[in-house]
C-alpha cells in the first residue's frame, strides 16, 4: 500500500505560510542590508524559507516567536552564505596562485596550433584540449562530453587528422 503525501493544508503549513507572505519583505530586506553582492540577497531568501517550510513542525504557536524563530533561521542561512563566500574566496586565491606559479604549456602558447585549433567544432576543440592538455584518455573525454567510447575515437581522429592539414597548409604557406 502507498502512503500518502502530506498534506499542505495542515494548521502548520497553513501557519507557515501565513507567516511567509507577513515576513518575506522584511527578510529580504534583512538580507540586502547584510549580502555583498547585494543580488544574493534573493538566495538568501529562498533558503530560509525552505528552511522555514522544512521546519514547519517546530513553529512556535505565539506570533512574536515565530517572527524571531523566523530571523533566527535567517541569521543561521546568513552565517552559512558568508562561510561558502569566505571559503569560495580562499580556494579562488588558492587557485590564481597556482596558475601564477605553473608555467604554462608551450603548446597552449604556441600561435599557428591554437589557430588551427580554433577551427574545429567547440565540442571537438574540447575533446582534443582534454586529451592533449589535461592527459584524459580519448574515452575519458568522451565520457566527460556525453559521448560513447567509439563516437569519442571516431571524433578524435577526424579532429586530428583536420589539425594536421590545417598544420601542413600553414607550414606550405610560409
Amino acid at each position: 500500500m502507498t502512503q500518502q503525501p502530506e498534506l499542505v493544508s495542515d494548521s502548520a503549513a497553513l501557519r507557515i505560510d501565513d507567516l511567509v507572505r507577513s515576513l518575506s519583505p522584511a527578510l529580504l530586506a534583512y538580507f540586502a542590508r547584510r549580502v555583498v553582492p547585494q543580488e544574493d540577497a534573493a538566495d538568501c531568501l529562498s533558503e530560509t524559507l525552505l528552511v522555514l517550510w522544512r521546519r514547519r513542525a517546530d513553529l512556535p504557536k505565539n506570533e512574536d516567536d515565530r517572527r524571531a524563530w523566523a530571523y533566527g533561521v535567517a541569521r543561521r542561512v546568513l552565517l552559512a552564505q558568508r562561510r561558502g563566500g569566505a571559503r569560495q574566496a580562499m580556494l579562488a586565491a588558492r587557485i590564481r596562485d597556482e596558475l601564477r606559479t605553473t608555467p604554462i604549456a608551450a603548446d597552449v602558447q604556441d600561435g599557428p596550433a591554437i589557430k588551427a585549433l580554433s577551427r574545429l567544432k567547440e565540442r571537438d576543440r574540447e575533446l582534443v584540449g582534454m586529451v592533449v592538455w589535461d592527459g584524459l584518455s580519448v574515452s575519458e573525454a568522451g565520457a566527460a562530453l556525453g559521448l560513447r567510447p567509439d563516437a569519442a575515437r571516431a571524433r578524435y581522429s577526424r579532429a586530428r587528422r583536420r589539425l594536421r592539414a590545417a598544420l601542413n597548409r600553414r607550414n606550405e604557406s610560409l
